[in-house]
């Protein structure tokens, strides 16, 4: 057997033996159960866009309730990461940074802890593209299905190894996309009903990555 099969088969391994996930998981990020919920724990990057925008990014940092916990920093694990947005219109603050994000949160935090400020999308890679590759299904797949919809997406790709090769963290994406209008206008700051607000509009999504990955499978075989 080669050494190559022999690679592909001991990494299929270790991905079975870490925590299960779906291919593809979608969640609105809002402020909802925080207060039952420790402020220290797992959940505290998910209340507020900006603490979702510093997670995906490995970046410490405050969010509107205060210091965000970044024990996630150190992890070693963040690839790359970028931003798509609409090359129409697009406001200059908003090219990179964090203002998109505490501006939705701001936006959310006058109608109360129910109200959303941005969907967190976590999307499997396949293990065996390359880094270069990976970059292409994430962007393509952020401006044809999300960003040519109106939404700006914040994404990274994080994944480690050890020294032997074995996946400490599978090849992973996190996208954050907009759920709120952001352009300049009446509008600016309200939730926008079209953008993933609803559980056939994220299944469209999440059908649209998993097709996305058939095409790659399809022209990798």
């Amino acid at each position: 057997m080669s050494n190559k099969v022999t690679d592909i088969r001991r990494r299929e391994a270790a991905i079975q033996s870490l925590r299960p996930r779906p291919a593809f998981n979608a969640r609105p990020v809002c402020a909802a159960g925080r207060e039952s919920r420790s402020t220290e724990g797992p959940y505290a990057t998910h209340y507020t866009s900006t603490a979702s925008y510093l997670y995906i990014n490995r970046l410490s940092g405050n969010d509107r309730f205060g210091k965000v916990p970044d024990g996630y920093v150190d992890r070693g694990d963040l690839l790359v990461s970028g931003r798509c947005h609409p090359q129409q219109k697009m406001v200059s603050r908003f090219l990179a940074g964090d203002a998109l994000w505490r501006e939705a949160d701001e936006a959310a935090a006058l109608e109360g802890p129910q109200a959303v400020s941005a969907t967190h999308i976590v999307i499997d890679l396949p293990f065996e593209a390359p880094a270069e590759r990976w970059v292409w299904l994430v962007e393509n797949y952020a401006y044809r299905y999300l960003v040519d919809r109106g939404m700006i997406v914040d994404w990274a790709i994080h994944t480690r190894m050890d020294g032997d090769g074995a996946w400490i963290s599978p090849p992973h994406a996190h996208l954050l996309a907009t759920a709120r209008f952001w352009r300049p206008g009446g509008r600016s700051g309200s939730r926008q009903r079209c953008w993933l607000a609803n559980a056939d509009q994220i299944r469209t999504a999440e059908d649209a990555w998993l097709q996305t990955l058939k095409v790659h499978h399809s022209v990798s075989a």
